[in-house]
């Protein structure tokens, strides 16, 4: 657990286990903390780093300095920071940006970029709809409150109020900062700030594309005409989960990206843990 200074801010990491290295990155109103359902798993086979965006968590830092640029050259400096020469990347909606943008930058750095549930700060007219739409029907409540599928709050009461706690602790989601998040990624996605569609067949690296069937910033349908637009990408959908299937649906979500990055590696034996799961 330790800090890294860059551009003005300390940004907080964590790391955990031994292997090739693999990068855990959160989305808005989140942090580390989040991945308390995969570190677990991965760190056994896996390097894996967490890290709270400038922001967020841990990582203070003024909202107006919340910029793709900003944030890619954070994830580069944790890297560095720890010596991570290369590593995979896995991405949860607004850090899908990021990790996109730091593959573009130094394909040399990303060995696979796993993206779940996010809208990549791409130029896609349909992209650019679903984002208006999520960001225009949210209130004052966290930007990522209506993340989870509603079965799952309703089913799984307690961790559906475990995302919320682990969302209050960001600064920029609480009280009337909410409405600050809000326009900085109002800002991220303006059209000057993002990348252009054509740009993702320049993706060195292998894609994966995780979206959950309820997701409304995301769906299944958008994440699989975003895949078609790298030169090496899949989508795949799961099932009974909403934006977050890392945390709605932890064990399909793991063994699906588990799956994903062994081939990347050129498939390594299984992990002893069962990878089934509710994927299609």
């Amino acid at each position: 657990m330790s800090f890294v200074q860059a551009q003005g801010c300390r940004i907080y990491h964590e790391r955990h286990g031994q292997g090739p290295a693999l990068v855990f990155c959160h989305g808005a109103g989140s942090n580390a903390a989040t991945w308390w359902q995969q570190i677990p798993f991965f760190s056994s086979r896996f390097t894996c780093l967490t890290l709270d965006c400038r922001g967020f968590g841990r990582s203070l830092a003024r909202p107006d300095s919340l910029t793709w640029d900003a944030l890619t050259r954070d994830l580069l400096a944790v890297l560095d920071a720890e010596r991570i020469d290369r590593a995979a990347l896995v991405c949860q909606s607004l850090s899908g940006g990021v990790g996109l943008r730091l593959a573009l930058a130094h394909p040399d750095r990303v060995w696979a970029l796993v993206s779940s549930g996010s809208p990549l700060g791409i130029d896609a007219p349909e992209v650019l709809a679903c984002v208006e739409r999520y960001l225009g029907t949210s209130d004052s409540r966290q930007v990522e409150q209506r993340a989870l599928a509603p079965s799952f709050r309703a089913s799984e009461a307690a961790l559906a109020f475990l995302y919320q706690q682990i969302n209050a602790f960001n600064p920029l989601v609480s009280g009337d900062m909410t409405a600050e998040l809000k326009r900085r990624l109002q800002a991220l996605n303006h059209p000057d700030a993002l990348i252009g569609c054509e740009r993702l067949a320049e993706v060195a690296c292998p894609v994966l594309l995780v979206s959950g069937v309820h997701d409304p910033l995301v769906p299944p349908e958008l994440a699989r005409s975003i895949a078609a637009l790298f030169p090496n990408a899949r989508a795949i959908e799961m099932n009974a989960c909403g934006h977050s299937p890392y945390f709605e649906r932890p064990a399909e979500f793991n063994a699906q990206v588990g799956r994903f990055l062994r081939s990347c590696l050129g498939g390594a034996p299984a992990d002893p843990v069962a990878e089934t799961g509710a994927c299609s």
